[in-house]
């Protein structure tokens, strides 16, 4: 951006002396991925020329690049109030180096240097992200034993447990969660264990990258050192208690859960999976496959106490909630798509750990039950009526990212093994995968989608959300949700896609690669200083960086590597564009502390960058071994028609195939033929529950016997 712009705030941007602003990513962009930089301007700039230049090392231009000219000006959702922004698209094939863009209509005006470099990402910012884990560490106290004795709220007689370790939850708040917002239902955000998960996935998948990377601490270590204090917070009967809690710097810590914005606390503090449950669980059952040798939870000797933990937390999920049942911990006593995908990865990390079937038949139903979810446009149902989209203000990647891993853990090992025909459709059907990987190519579509049908210069990925009893597109969540106070940027959210996309492209070795590229680089891009703002949320690099917000906190809690929250919608629906300004959004003069909203720094937002730059970089991808013949690895459905009335099972399809009814184990409980294309079995005699009815070469798909 241009100097006027980085010395005052974006309102004064609009004044006359800063007709041109540029808007870019301040970390460096790679040089094997889109390029892109946003003008905005009070000037028309439609048709008229830009240009790029090598830099020069005394900061003046020098020998040309690539010169173009503008297209239509664009401005979303009425983001702006000088003029338009504009689009510079230089491709995914510049030479590492410094450059500047110069614009000469209007007042001519000249970028600050540009970098494109190999792995700038990396190279600028990975060393960054690791050391904010291990300063976020949460051993920074001046009470002596800080943690080691905490009160069980509402325990009589007073029990406290020792649950030290993990990290400070955000730059002004010194609580520990595994979650929050459970009393909200939709809302939970995965904290802390999903930071372990994440760094044990990052230490798997780019072990290089992080060995070349200087750091004060491993990704390894970090991980160990966050399981420790998953363990600790596992209580004997099984479950996790949710959260560590203080209010927000009232100096008492409790295990408790806490609702509203005045953090009233419940003894409510038992994890379902949708409340950190599920990701601690997969998070200790990830890292205990690479403990072998290494220290374990205070000295103890076994080096399986993390894999234990996990299968004592999951037996014992598994008996307070279930697909359709009861949610024992759960606030309205019932599951929704958050449990769906964090048990999902509970079980699909404990069979990799494990290599017990039982847990990989738990992923197929879950996997299953996620995939229903699926909208007829491509984004997931929350609920199980079907009536609220699924909408996450940190962890919107996350049901893509757990039907991929499982995906990856589910497929044959040979494209000989997928039960291909030439028959009838000419397509593959697998029992369990079939339906998930259309689930998985519907939902990666719709992401890009959504996003790119509108004005959209900067590729902020957009979402499906229900505000005002409206079901609406756009690009902010809304403020009236069923927190009833939570709302704030998603730097996390947008990081989450970035990484979950990327993903689900170099495990199924997906076309069209330049759409996905440009929509994961985007969201990275508006988070390292490419937006209406020009601020880079990242401490530690770019031009500008939000204010410190220290909150309550006894120490220097705005870190560097640390992200803040970042930009919101300003309107109630999640409509307009907001940064750092209460008046604004409409509060008081005397609550400057809603600043946090914007500026104050959060855990799953680092956790998630830290994904986005381990499925970028990642040096153990291995794309599934689909057949040739699926295009985009989409799976098509057999051409049959399974229907169940009451009892009574209906097969239709073409030829006289087998039948088989199977339990999810794979016994066999009943076969028959197809006999001029239909088959009837009664199921009368059977137990409810879930099966499989297989029809030979045409695939598989679940009924629920009732």
């Amino acid at each position: 951006m241009n100097t006027i712009c980085k010395l005052f705030p974006f309102a004064l941007a609009a004044s006359a002396f800063a007709t041109n602003a540029f808007f870019y990513n301040q970390a460096g962009y790679d040089s094997d991925k889109p390029v892109s930089i946003v003008v905005q301007s009070s000037d028309n700039l439609e048709g008229t020329e830009w240009t790029l230049f090598f830099a020069t090392d005394g900061g003046t231009t020098g020998a040309t690049v690539k010169s173009g000219t503008f297209g239509k000006g664009e401005n979303p959702d009425n983001w702006s109030t000088n003029g338009k922004f504009y689009t510079i698209d230089l491709g995914s094939s510049l030479k590492a180096g410094k450059y500047n863009v110069s614009v000469a209509a209007g007042s001519p005006s000249t970028s600050d240097i540009i970098t494109i470099a190999d792995k700038a990402l990396a190279t600028s910012t990975l060393g960054l992200v690791m050391d904010y884990f291990y300063n976020d560490r949460a051993d920074k106290s001046p009470i002596v034993g800080w943690d080691q004795k905490v009160t069980v709220y509402g325990s009589s007689p007073t029990t406290t447990r020792d649950v030290r370790g993990g990290w400070y939850d955000a730059s002004g708040d010194v609580s520990k969660y595994l979650s929050h917002l459970s009393y909200a239902n939709y809302l939970n955000p995965q904290q802390i264990p999903l930071t372990v998960w994440s760094l044990a996935f990052a230490a798997e998948r780019i072990p290089t990258l992080l060995a070349s990377t200087s750091t004060q601490a491993t990704a390894t270590e970090e991980a160990l050192y966050g399981a420790d204090f998953l363990v600790r917070m596992l209580d004997e009967q099984g479950f996790f208690y949710m959260t560590v809690f203080d209010n927000w710097g009232s100096g008492s810590r409790y295990l408790c859960a806490f609702s509203g914005e005045k953090g009233t606390k419940s003894a409510n503090y038992q994890t379902a999976f949708r409340e950190g449950g599920g990701m601690a669980i997969a998070a200790l059952a990830r890292v205990s496959k690479f403990i072998s040798g290494a220290p374990s939870v205070d000295g103890k000797a076994s080096t399986n106490i993390y894999l234990e933990a996990a299968e004592k937390a999951y037996a014992h999920l598994s008996e307070k909630q279930s697909i359709g049942g009861a949610c024992a911990y759960c606030d309205d006593g019932k599951e929704n798509i958050i449990d769906d995908y964090t048990a999902l990865l509970a079980a699909t990390e404990l069979y990799v750990a494990t290599q017990n079937t039982t847990y990989l038949n738990d992923a197929r139903v879950r996997a299953q039950h996620l995939a229903d979810r699926i909208s007829a446009d491509g984004y997931f149902w929350s609920d199980d009526a079907k009536k609220r989209p699924y909408w996450h203000a940190s962890d919107a990647g996350l049901p893509l990212f757990a039907l991929v891993r499982y995906a990856e853990v589910e497929a044959p090992v040979s494209k000989d093994d997928w039960g291909c025909t030439t028959s009838l459709t000419g397509t593959c059907a697998h029992p369990y995968l079939t339906p998930v990987l259309d689930a998985i190519q519907k939902h990666y579509n719709w992401l890009i989608n959504v996003t790119n049908s509108v004005e959209n210069p900067f590729g902020y990925a957009r979402q499906t959300y229900l505000t005002q009893n409206k079901i609406k597109d756009g690009f902010f969540i809304p403020h009236d949700n069923e927190s009833n106070y939570w709302w704030q940027g998603e730097d996390a959210r947008l990081a989450s896609l970035s990484a979950a996309t990327i993903y689900t492209y170099n495990t199924l070795n997906l076309k069209n690669s330049t759409d996905v590229n440009k929509y994961a680089t985007d969201q990275l891009d508006w988070i390292l200083g490419k937006n209406p703002y020009g601020v880079c949320m990242m401490n530690g690099i770019g031009k500008k960086n939000p204010d410190k917000y220290d909150g309550t906190s006894d120490y220097d809690a705005t870190l560097k590597g640390g992200i803040a929250n970042g930009i919101s919608g300003k309107g109630i629906d999640g409509s307009g564009i907001v940064w750092d300004n209460v008046a604004a959004a409409g509060f008081p003069a005397d609550e400057p502390w809603n600043n946090w909203r914007w500026i104050e720094q959060w855990l799953p937002h680092s956790t998630w960058y830290l994904m986005a730059l381990a499925t970028r970089y990642d040096e153990k991808a291995a794309p599934l071994p689909l057949p040739a013949a699926i295009p985009n690895a989409r799976i098509a459905a057999p051409a049959m028609d399974i229907h169940l009335q009451g009892r009574t099972l209906s097969v239709n399809a073409a030829g006289n195939a087998k039948v088989r009814v199977m339990r999810l184990d794979g016994t066999v409980v009943a076969t028959s033929s197809l006999s001029s294309g239909r088959a009837v079995l009664s199921l009368n005699k059977f137990q409810s529950g879930i099966y499989l009815v297989k029809v030979d070469g045409l695939g598989a798909k679940k009924i629920a016997l009732k």
